[in-house]
Parts: C-alpha cells; sequence; structure tokens
C-alpha cells in the first residue's frame, strides 16, 4: 500500500511539473496520438504515439493504463477521458491546465515538436511515471 501511495504522489509531482511548463497543453497532447483527429485512440494509437516521442510501454502497462482511464469500458479513450492522465487532482493546477488553447500551428518533423524540447522531456518523464 506505501509502496501505491509513494507512486501515485510521483504521479501528481510529474503532472504538476509538466503543467508548469507554459507550453503545455492538452488539446496538442492529445492530437500527438490521434493525427487523424477521431476524436478516440486505442492501444494501438498509444503504442504508436509513445513510440514516436520515444517512450516503449509493454502492452501489459498499454493495458492497464487503459483500464484506469477507460470510463465506459470501450477499450479506447476519448479526449475527456484521455486528459484525466495529465490533469492533477490539485484543483489550482487543474483549472490553469483546462483554460490553456492549443499552441500548434505549423506542421512539424516530430509529434511532439508542439512543445519546446524540455516540456516534450517533461511530457515523456510524465508517460514513464504511468508505466
Amino acid at each position: 500500500m506505501k509502496e501505491f501511495v509513494a507512486q501515485e504522489r510521483s504521479l501528481e509531482a510529474s503532472k504538476t511539473a509538466l503543467i508548469l511548463k507554459s507550453d503545455f497543453n492538452l488539446a496538442d497532447c492529445f492530437t500527438i496520438f490521434d493525427p487523424s483527429h477521431r476524436g478516440v485512440v486505442d492501444a494501438h494509437d498509444l503504442r504508436a504515439g509513445l513510440s514516436a516521442v520515444g517512450v516503449h510501454p509493454t502492452s501489459d502497462e498499454l493495458d492497464l493504463f487503459i483500464t484506469r482511464y477507460d470510463a465506459n469500458g470501450d477499450r479506447r479513450l476519448s479526449y475527456n477521458e484521455f486528459v484525466k492522465a495529465f490533469t492533477p487532482l490539485d484543483s489550482y493546477h487543474a483549472h490553469m491546465l483546462q483554460r490553456r488553447a492549443s499552441n500548434h500551428r505549423a506542421p512539424s518533423l516530430h509529434r511532439d515538436d508542439c512543445f519546446f524540447p524540455d516540456t516534450a522531456a517533461k511530457h515523456r518523464s510524465v508517460w514513464n511515471v504511468h508505466f
């Protein structure tokens, strides 16, 4: 139980550190995994997006992630389900994050080019804490 609590605290701290990066926003984060703008992502989409940003979870880790955030049980994450993975429990930081709009304007070479390099690194670190 102590290990679970420590992991949850680490995840919350990672989310907060990412939110403090002014260029991080939920719309661009979701687009990394949903480049075709279908509005949902499945395990295949997550694996492709994570691989593109340099995170390589196991199939079991991906299944656990989807199970944790999939509210309706369809094995796909809608935008609203997905953003819960990055929204902290702290209402101040959650509100700060929800108010940010997309800052991505031009086509890019890499999926996470919508963020500055240090923000992209923090984004990867949150994913690593999830897994």
